[in-house]
């Protein structure tokens, strides 16, 4: 019995410093795993940030949406006044907008924007939402627009253009527009993190 005396509290001291190295081992992991985490969403973060503000810039530029809001405002009046002169701000071409996607394309696969709070993330996907939608009314549209015509060249053609066309940048001037603001409203709070 002196001898159990003896070797049972050290057999407890060792299993309690046994279990507690574990215990210890696994937080340290966690605490890893967590970091890690932390820094990766911290980097997806400024990915979607460069990206929105890059598509941001590009959207607001002379030859995108001023162009867009130009051509509305003058296919508008050719409309109005049943016109069949074809709009000179057109000379130049529709100029659609290349917004990129390729962060969004990467990271809302990748598991990554589960350490996103959730209106950040619905805040992510309304935008390149949108950037889909646009990029589709801009494709079917052009499409359409290239199609060769045989009364390309008469007056009820070109004035079902110019209405075409007006109603079209009616479309994309309020889309775009739209987008800019969300774009800001995502780089303040991706910026707020």
């Amino acid at each position: 019995m002196n001898r159990t005396a003896r070797w049972l509290p050290r057999a407890l001291f060792e299993s309690v410093f046994i279990v507690l190295s574990i215990l210890l081992a696994l937080a340290v992991n966690e605490w890893r795993d967590k970091q890690a985490r932390v820094t990766r969403a911290a980097e997806v973060r400024t990915a979607f940030a460069n990206e929105i503000r890059a598509n941001r810039d590009l959207l607001l530029s002379d030859p995108i949406l001023p162009h867009h809001k130009r051509l509305e405002a003058e296919y508008r009046r050719l409309s109005e006044t049943g016109s069949a002169e074809a709009g000179t701000v057109f000379d130049t071409g529709v100029h659609p907008a290349p917004l990129r996607d390729a962060t969004w394309r990467s990271f809302s696969v990748s598991g990554t924007l589960v350490d996103f709070a959730p209106p950040d993330v619905i805040l992510l996907s309304d935008i390149y939402r949108a950037q889909d939608d646009l990029e589709k009314l801009n494709s079917s549209y052009i499409a359409v627009m290239r199609q060769p015509r045989a009364d390309h060249e008469t007056l009820e053609y070109k004035r079902d253009a110019n209405r075409s066309l007006s109603m079209y940048f009616n479309d994309v001037v309020p889309l775009e527009e739209k987008l800019a603001g969300q774009y800001e409203r995502a780089l303040e709070r991706l910026a707020g993190k």
